[in-house]
């Protein structure tokens, strides 16, 4: 029989043999250490815009988003953004996952978003000839729709909205200057006048998907 001090060394020993290598931790032979999952991988890009219209000297931001195969939107990526032509129709001066894009002469371009060989991109159009006015048809033919859904007017400018029957409203959402939503009606014509710059989305409460802009340009 070993004498008590023996039997007390031999566990103490053990207690430290058993703290070396981790025992008892249900580890995976590394120490314990868990290394972290790979960042997923970017599967699409998307822009905040497909086209553009500017005035030479106008801007636009455009901004590009990540998502992974889960349609989870990617964070901390980086975007390389490019223009073409480089030179001639619109300058790019690109911030992070946005682009400031500014008009330089009439003409086309295109601006291309990149994030882990992922692309999306925006036709920009540039010209000194935008009108003070446009015409917006509410539900035309039927159809639960603004047609078009996108016009462009010079500041100051005004966008007559007519209606074809059936009831609508033109209800404005955080609009860049002062605008008056219109409220449900079924047929005439309204105008609405526009003198601040920037872009005012709308939408018919009644009728969920039926969206449209205005873009208010420089003069």
């Amino acid at each position: 029989m070993e004498p008590p001090y023996m039997c007390s060394s031999k566990f103490a020993l053990a207690l430290v043999l058993c703290a070396a290598i981790g025992c008892g931790g249900g580890g995976d032979g590394s120490g314990g250490t868990t290394n972290p999952p790979p960042p997923a991988a970017v599967s699409s890009v998307s822009l905040n815009t497909s086209a553009a219209l500017l005035k030479p000297t106008e801007s636009t931001v455009i901004t590009a988003t990540a998502k992974d195969a889960n349609g989870n939107t990617l964070t901390g990526r980086t975007v390389d953004w490019s223009v073409l032509p480089t030179s001639g129709t619109a300058s790019i001066a690109p911030n992070g996952s946005s682009v400031t894009v500014t008009g330089t002469a009439n003409g086309q371009a295109t601006v291309k978003a990149t994030v882990e060989q992922k692309t999306a991109q925006a036709q920009i159009t540039v010209t000194s000839t935008i009108g003070s006015s446009a015409d917006v048809g509410v539900g035309a033919g039927g159809a639960l729709a603004f047609s078009p859904d996108h016009v462009d007017v010079t500041s100051g400018g005004m966008v007559n909205f007519t209606w074809s029957g059936v009831t609508h409203n033109v209800t404005f959402v955080n609009p860049p200057g002062s605008v008056a939503s219109i409220t449900d009606r079924s047929s005439g014509t309204v105008p609405v006048t526009f003198n601040t710059t920037g872009t005012y989305n709308y939408h018919c409460t009644i009728h969920p998907g039926m969206d449209g802009v205005v873009t208010v340009h420089i003069p």
